[in-house]
């Protein structure tokens, strides 16, 4: 199938990773016109003055319907819900909707609830991002050899919509893998909402200890590379915890088993001893596969595994 040339899309959410896609798009040239709509007027007169975006849509202030063939929703998790259940009748018929939130079983039931079936909807994530946010951030090559998940819940990996998408990510860069939002859901509990709790945990310990600045002024590397999350914006973690409550419960149970373990071992030694730690020795001794994740199936494409 041939690349589809889109006639218009319109990127719901300017900031970073919206504005990103929107400069891919323009760049691949595989869409006649890129439109734009934030709910803040200075970050959508900013992708505006920086030719991000062509023009803005104003169809869904208006109470219009948008003309947009495509539309990629790249706002905090709970505001694409919120804007699936709102602007749903504001959508054109056969028009695609996929989305860049980084928990899917929430976005994607929304979608399943409150979507006309003339509309297609495709759940996604990219994984790629940085530390800055805002327009003045975006790139075109933001998703260039990132990996990007696609959801099969709501739109049959064989359908024309979903081929369309898959499409359109693989053209910009992305290296597409195809799971379930609960497939999603869970493995990113593991390895990305639970390093940023330890991260944001460490950090807030020490923070509480008298002589934190002393600690903070002898910290190496080590510190600073395990607690660098710990910078990550509450506004967006929240609705991240709040939509993946029980996924990320029951890898901080995993862990906290782990570390329960190592710490009884440590309470009953003594050097006198001659300590075999067999807890903390197989915590040293695990070995990190290199190889996929499991539940992660990948799509034409020949690279495998998360990049966060």
């Amino acid at each position: 199938m041939p690349l589809r040339k889109w006639r218009q899309a319109t990127v719901v959410g300017c900031g970073l990773i919206g504005s990103s896609f929107a400069l891919a798009l323009k760049r691949n040239q595989n869409c006649a016109r890129v439109l734009g709509w934030d709910t803040s007027t200075t970050v959508l007169a900013e992708a505006l003055d920086r030719g991000i975006i062509d023009e803005v849509d104003q169809s869904f202030a208006k109470g219009t319907v948008s003309e947009a063939e495509l539309i990629y929703l790249a706002m905090p998790i709970l505001q694409i819900v919120d804007f699936l259940r709102d602007h749903a009748s504001q959508l054109s018929s056969g028009a695609i909707i996929t989305d860049s939130g980084s928990t899917k079983r929430a976005i994607c039931s929304a979608a399943n609830a409150h979507l006309p079936a003339t509309v297609h909807f495709v759940g996604g994530h990219p994984i790629a991002g940085s530390h800055h946010s805002g327009p003045k951030h975006a790139t075109a090559d933001l998703f260039a050899a990132a990996n990007y998940v696609l959801t099969r819940d709501n739109s049959s990996p064989d359908s024309t919509a979903f081929n369309e998408i898959h499409d359109t990510v693989a053209a910009l860069g992305g290296r597409v893998h195809l799971m379930t939002a609960a497939e999603h859901d869970r493995a990113f509990a593991l390895v990305s909402h639970l390093p940023q709790l330890l991260s944001s945990a460490l950090a807030s310990v020490v923070a509480q200890q008298p002589d934190s600045d002393a600690l903070n002024g002898m910290a190496g590397p080590a510190f600073r590379e395990m607690t660098r999350l710990a910078d990550s914006s509450w506004s967006m973690w929240r609705d991240l915890l709040a939509s993946n409550a029980h996924e990320i419960s029951t890898a901080l149970d995993l862990v906290l088993a782990k570390l329960r373990a190592a710490r009884d071992e440590l309470h009953a030694t003594s050097l006198a001893d001659e300590p075999e730690f067999l807890e903390l020795r197989a915590l040293f001794e695990t070995e990190m596969s290199g190889s996929g994740q499991a539940g992660v199936r990948e799509r034409r494409s020949t690279s495998s595994g998360f990049v966060e």
